[in-house]
């Protein structure tokens, strides 16, 4: 497994146990009788916005993922062919 898809998965491991404790932290706050509407609210669209922010952080470390991978391969390619070039 990559550097990059570690980081990935402990992102994403991460972010699974900060989404647990908002969402309990909301329900806590939704439960209680004096709790402000508007607090609540405003957790839930935080949430929210972290998970818009850790998809586009996925969708970025994907594509670099893919690019490296392509970059490597090309690499890979030119370096085989390089002694072929020299005994011909």
């Amino acid at each position: 497994m990559s550097r990059l898809q570690q980081a990935s998965d402990r992102l994403k491991a991460a972010l699974e146990r900060l989404e647990t404790v908002a969402e309990s932290a909301i329900e806590a706050k939704s439960q209680d009788a004096n709790a402000d509407t508007a607090e609540v609210e405003a957790l839930r669209g935080q949430l929210s916005e972290l998970r818009e922010d850790y998809d586009r952080l996925s969708r970025t470390t994907e594509t670099v993922s893919n690019r490296l991978d392509g970059a490597v391969d090309q690499l890979k390619l030119v370096l085989d062919e390089e002694p072929a070039k020299k005994q011909a």
